[in-house]
């Protein structure tokens, strides 16, 4: 799984762990996600790997099943975030967020179907954004733009994916404790925990926990979905 160091992305590989999962966390970082690695209870490994680049990601699948067999699940959760205002957003700012959070999914996504499709197997759960789907309370444009358009490629996924077997899954969490967060303006935060029904500030463990029921079983006639995991702060 992607953007495995901290955050979402840790608490996914722990959640998946615990089931019994042997999980590849990946991130930029080498060091970074050899630490998180070993926190994770259960059978993990770390690889660093830039989500950007095509022949990373087909090496990220290679050492998956190098390591433990043909890969079951791609959970890719690989992101950055900004909140710039819309009018002081650069071209290259523009750049950077779309090849990370978007590029990136498509990648990751496409190097795990190389491998799920002639198996005629596998669970794809990308992770996407309640700023997807309202252009941002606090992220700027560019992250908006480009959850947005995670969200819509997960349903291409979806219709590609679904006739070999294959399932496509994608999770909108909202306000989420974790560092991405941290830089928010404290009006910002106070203001968004306000308007959600739930009235605080959700956990990555409960993201993680949806993600873990879409890449098993228990969700093998869910396809193509988009669940929301904001407290109530969007409800579509």
């Amino acid at each position: 799984m992607t953007g495995a160091a901290g955050g979402i992305g840790l608490a996914c590989a722990r959640g998946l762990a615990a089931e019994g999962a042997r999980v590849l966390l990946a991130d930029l970082d080498e060091a970074e996600v050899n630490a998180a690695a070993a926190e994770v209870v259960g059978e993990a490994a770390g690889e660093a790997c830039d989500v950007t680049v095509p022949e990373d990601c087909r090496r990220l699948v290679d050492a998956a099943t190098s390591r433990w067999g043909p890969v079951d699940v791609l959970v890719s959760c690989a992101g950055v975030f900004h909140a710039t205002p819309f009018d002081r957003i650069t071209p290259d700012e523009w750049d950077r967020i779309q090849a990370t959070n978007l590029r990136g999914t498509f990648l990751t996504c496409q190097a795990a179907l190389e491998a799920m499709v002639p198996r005629r197997s596998g669970r794809i759960v990308t992770v996407a954004s309640l700023a997807g789907q309202v252009g941002g309370l606090a992220a700027g444009a560019a992250y908006a733009a480009s959850k947005a358009g995670v969200a819509a490629l997960t349903k291409s996924i979806a219709r590609f994916a679904g006739p070999h077997g294959i399932t496509a899954n994608c999770v909108n969490p909202g306000i989420i404790d974790t560092p991405m967060i941290a830089d928010w303006p404290a009006e910002a935060r106070k203001r968004t925990v306000e308007a959600t029904p739930l009235g605080r500030v959700g956990a990555p463990e409960e993201v993680a926990a949806i993600v873990v029921v879409l890449a098993s079983d228990l969700a093998s006639f869910v396809h193509g979905a988009h669940v929301d995991v904001n407290g109530g702060l969007f409800m579509n």
